[in-house]
């Protein structure tokens, strides 16, 4: 695929999916820095109602933001499948469930550890809000949401950022003779779409996340409270 057509395939569908949240996060971090109240003092809500009081309107609202928020990766399949490329070109297959299933449950304790750790210590100096990761009224599909909200995280941004901007990006470096881009500017590229995007609601949060090429985050809502 010539690199121009890549580029161009790589902005549309980023300018769907994390590349939305990137710049709602920076107008979020803007909003809360100009609120006039110390950031170690806000709240943001994760997961929180989307029709208070309402709970079958809210679990509506909830799955409808689910889907949608899975359509980028359904359109970044596509692409691969037009392509004549396929989803197991990104590794996107059931070939070698258990070892990907054991790989993908290591890397969630390192992942997340890391960034639980990296949280919590930048949490302690009161530069970051502090993170409540659901506010979800005590209804039967509460877990169910939380856990389809993960999922879907996790599907957005493993298949968009960890599978088909790296496939892109070698791609386009071939293009080019291998001359662009080199490892580095992959690494660089996919961290900075993870940290940008991972989470609108704080510094850390987007922090460590940009520190690792595997991290989670994705396309998170998030309200603010002042406290």
């Amino acid at each position: 695929m010539h690199r121009r057509w890549v580029v161009i395939e790589l902005w549309l569908v980023f300018a769907l999916s994390l590349g939305a949240s990137a710049v709602r996060a920076v107008v979020s971090l803007v909003a809360d820095l100009a609120a006039g109240v110390p950031l170690g003092q806000q709240d943001a809500v994760l997961n929180g109602s989307l029709a208070p009081g309402r709970p079958e309107l809210d679990l509506v609202l909830q799955l409808v933001y689910l889907v949608a928020g899975l359509v980028p990766v359904a359109l970044a399949l596509h692409l691969l499948v037009r392509s004549g490329e396929g989803a197991r070109t990104i590794g996107f297959d059931l070939r070698r469930p258990a070892t990907d299933l054991g790989r993908g449950v290591v890397l969630a304790a390192v992942v997340g550890g890391t960034g639980l750790a990296f949280y919590l210590a930048v949490q302690l100096t009161g530069l970051n809000l502090t993170v409540v990761a659901e506010d979800l009224p005590a209804v039967w599909w509460r877990i169910p949401v939380l856990v389809l909200s993960a999922a879907q995280n996790a599907v957005l941004e493993e298949v968009l950022v960890g599978g088909y901007l790296l496939h892109r990006l070698r791609q386009s470096g071939g293009a080019t003779g291998g001359r662009w881009p080199s490892a580095p500017c992959s690494v660089a590229a996919t961290t900075s779409t993870r940290g940008s995007a991972a989470s609108p609601a704080t510094w850390s949060w987007a922090c460590c996340s940009a520190g690792s090429t595997s991290g989670g985050g994705g396309s998170a809502r998030s309200s603010r409270h002042t406290r």
